[in-house]
């Protein structure tokens, strides 16, 4: 713990502004409320064959956060030679598009409903996107490491690192959890097991079923701290330092639109806690295992709170 309390001193004398903080909070803030204030407005991110303006509006939400939050820091920043640097838009526009696409791919729902039906066809429905997110995130991320970093370190937060303080710290996150269970918001959402094997009217072998879901709903966690704490944030952090925190914290809170309100506020704090331990280690495990033992246990207790 007091290595990680270290890496937040160092975050607060190195590169934290209370003024942007508060001006981003404000801002971002307000716009989770306006989208929220409104069920249609939850669904402005996703995927539809053939619809195009999707991926516009996915890019709208996605990059126009992660891009609004990089300009808003630029009066705050010592160094603002970025705002000149090609490469450094190119990567906030690799980082943002990617995503964009991700969540708006849907050709393998079609390749599904071509070759299955009944209750696997809904289970594989329900599972493909972690796959296919593993399969669009990835290869982007994997294909700029290789160009510009694969002689300037390993693939992004892949370094070894201790991880006791990461167990300790989610044993704190345990009240959290159990303190959600008693949200009713919560358990219409948790656990995503459970929700799938109805919806999908699986009787038989839901154990395993389960299982399996749990599997790919755990990668997908794992991909997405490679993606955030460690492309994404790793980049950008080339130019902006540690200023790459908070507007990838903020890029982070529009991925969770549709969730429960309180994971999405949660998540920008959250953003920025694994963004400053990444960043300090140069290491995702840590994020991977917090991430990963919070999913987890959100599905566990909210199956015991049924």
């Amino acid at each position: 713990m007091k290595a990680i309390a270290a890496y937040f001193r160092n975050y607060f004398r190195n590169g934290f502004s209370w003024p942007y903080f508060l001006l981003l909070t404000l801002l971002l803030g307000g716009f989770t409320a306006f989208v929220y204030a409104d069920k249609a407005r939850l669904q402005w991110t996703g995927g539809g064959a053939n619809d195009v303006w999707r991926l516009i509006q996915n890019f709208a939400v996605f990059g126009g956060t992660l891009i609004g939050a990089i300009l808003l820091w630029y009066p705050f920043a010592k160094d603002k030679t970025w705002i000149r640097s090609p490469k450094f838009w190119l990567a906030v526009i690799v980082g943002a598009g990617a995503f964009s696409m991700a969540v708006f791919f849907y050709w393998h729902k079609e390749w599904i409903k071509h070759i299955t039906d009944g209750p696997v066809e809904i289970f594989l429905l329900r599972i493909s996107r972690y796959p296919a997110n593993l399969v669009l995130l990835m290869l982007p991320v994997f294909v700029w490491w290789w160009v510009e970093d694969r002689k300037r370190e390993p693939f992004y937060g892949f370094k070894k690192t201790n991880l006791q303080p990461y167990f300790i710290l989610l044993l704190m996150m345990v009240p959290l959890i159990v303190a959600a269970t008693f949200s009713a918001g919560f358990l219409k959402q948790y656990p995503q097991a459970i929700r799938m094997l109805n919806a999908a009217q699986i009787t038989e072998n839901r154990l395993g079923y389960g299982l399996v879901f749990e599997g790919f709903y755990g990668v997908n966690f794992v991909v997405t701290e490679i993606f955030f704490r460690g492309f994404l944030l790793f980049v950008l952090s080339r130019w902006l330092g540690y200023g790459a925190v908070l507007p990838v914290a903020a890029f982070y809170v529009t991925i969770h639109f549709g969730k429960p309100l309180g994971e999405t506020i949660s998540s920008f704090f959250g953003g920025i806690i694994l963004g400053v331990i990444a960043l300090e280690t140069r290491s995702v495990w840590g994020g991977v295992l917090i991430h990963l033992g919070i999913a987890w246990g959100m599905e566990l207790a909210a199956a015991l709170a049924r």
